[in-house]
């Protein structure tokens, strides 16, 4: 608890903000939209592409196509968390209000770190389908969740710092959908080879690379280490951006 409040965290706040920003997602038609193409496209590219029947019964391919379908998801669900505050003009309402910087940034992204999680709750379909016709590894499976979950939320703390270096939620679409591709394309192999003995390295920086080995049933601290310290760096650029906003507008 005291370390807590040494980073000037009040959880009844973050909560508020949580809250505001989980309901914006259906207050609206758009987060029904999202989740129902998102449960289509992850289904349709299941069963037809990856051929689960005929492959006997093997999910993993599941996992391999959120990879992709993150590019674009993610951004999706992150551009309008600080883009669209500032088109409003909402932003310097916001800021005015008893909390800190920290409590607003957490708020925002457990709000998209959540229906990121009931996304992935529309897929459960395919892997209780496997369990009824198979035998698939529960450690492998369980690993192969957390590792979409947790990549899904590297993803997110970039998207939303992203969010906020723009007014346009097109424009914050787009960057973060290629910074997703960048960090994606460190860990994919074809590409790796040209990095002769850096290719570890890089690798090791990719979100993907780390979302592998869990999905491998392989619980290493150092993969999630990794999760939580990329998401830190950019939930703490977003934090001193706004600061120095702040500051501005203060000065």
């Amino acid at each position: 608890m005291e370390f807590l409040k040494k980073i000037d965290i009040r959880w009844i706040n973050i909560k508020t903000v949580y809250r505001r920003e989980f309901a914006n997602y259906f207050n609206t038609p758009i987060g029904y939209i999202f989740l129902g193409i998102f449960t289509l496209l992850v289904n349709f590219l299941f069963f037809f592409i990856t051929r689960f029947f005929d492959r006997g019964y093997n999910i993993q391919g599941l996992f391999d196509m959120l990879k992709l379908i993150y590019l674009a998801f993610i951004p999706v669900i992150t551009m309008r968390l600080w883009a669209e505050e500032k088109r409003s003009g909402t932003v310097e309402l916001l800021l005015t209000l008893p909390f800190s910087e920290l409590e607003l940034i957490l708020g925002k992204y457990l709000s998209a770190f959540v229906f990121l999680g009931v996304a992935l709750a529309t897929t459960l379909f395919i892997p209780i389908i496997a369990l009824y016709v198979s035998s698939p590894d529960l450690i492998v499976l369980l690993g192969s969740y957390l590792g979409a979950w947790l990549s899904g939320s590297a993803y997110i703390a970039m998207g939303l710092y992203i969010s906020w270096l723009t007014r346009d939620q097109i424009t914050a679409f787009l960057l973060s959908f290629l910074a997703c591709l960048f960090i994606y394309l460190l860990g994919y192999q074809p590409v790796l080879q040209f990095f002769g003995p850096f290719k570890e390295l890089l690798g090791f920086l990719s979100v993907s690379w780390h979302q592998d080995s869990l999905a491998a049933g392989l619980f290493d601290t150092r993969d999630i280490l990794y999760y939580i310290s990329f998401a830190a760096i950019f939930l703490y650029l977003n934090k001193t951006s706004i600061e120095n906003f702040r500051r501005g507008h203060n000065g």
